[in-house]
């Protein structure tokens, strides 16, 4: 039962099934007070930042589209290819994962996985400066985002928001920092806040998180344990 919710919830958000997943089977763990092991912990920070990087990549890419930039679909979901491809190596899926589960996750990690993600680390953090000689200093850009979608903080608590939208109106509500869960409280991140709560910050704010989520993984692989991917 509590496996086959996890596969319903891998649905619910296809550019987030990491994290769906994540905190079903997290709840389910509380409930049933399952201790899960350190590799299958640090596994899941892995694959839960990966997949930030993979949903980030693919608002870059729509939002780029929307706004006259064909080129930045083309590149957003060109780099997203390489975090799916790493996916479908790890849990034989490229989306909808099933990869997190109650007691740890569903396989262990592929060979040769730490050269993976140095691949895509050092591949999609050189090109997030190329986004910028896109996007970020460019005066059509910035006519149309800037000013755009305004918040106050007030506004986005009083809608129950959270994530970047919240963040891009000042509010530094990061629950990996505000209530730590996994092991984030063992690595070094900066929470990325905005100014104007407008659709230029929530850009930004997308852009310089991918490059948090990396520095994340590279911590997570010089951390990451030897042992069981999943309790027996």
């Amino acid at each position: 039962t509590y496996v086959q919710g996890a596969t319903n919830v891998t649905r619910m958000d296809y550019l987030s099934p990491i994290t769906n997943e994540l905190a079903f089977s997290m709840a389910v763990e509380s409930l049933l007070g399952v201790t899960v092991p350190e590799r299958a912990i640090w596994i899941r920070m892995l694959m839960s930042e990966l997949n930030r990087m993979s949903s980030h990549l693919v608002w870059m890419a729509t939002n780029g589209m929307d706004v006259g930039s064909t080129s930045m679909m083309i590149y957003g979901l060109r780099e997203r290819e390489m975090i799916l491809a790493f996916f479908e190596k790890t849990a034989g899926l490229r989306m909808n994962l099933n990869y997190v589960r109650p007691g740890g996750v569903a396989a262990d990690l592929p060979d040769g996985w730490e050269d993976d993600a140095e691949i895509i680390c050092d591949t999609i953090e050189a090109r997030t400066y190329e986004y910028d000689e896109l996007l970020t200093g460019q005066q059509i850009f910035h006519q149309r985002m800037e000013g755009v979608g305004s918040l106050t903080a007030e506004e986005a608590l009083a809608l129950g928001l959270t994530g970047p939208l919240l963040r891009s109106t000042g509010v530094p509500w990061d629950l990996r920092r505000a209530m730590p869960y996994l092991h984030y409280d063992d690595v070094e991140f900066d929470v990325i806040v905005g100014t104007y709560g407008d659709n230029f910050d929530r850009y930004a704010i997308r852009l310089n998180e991918i490059r948090e989520s990396i520095r994340i993984v590279r911590q997570v692989v010089d951390k990451m344990p030897a042992g069981d991917y999943r309790t027996q």
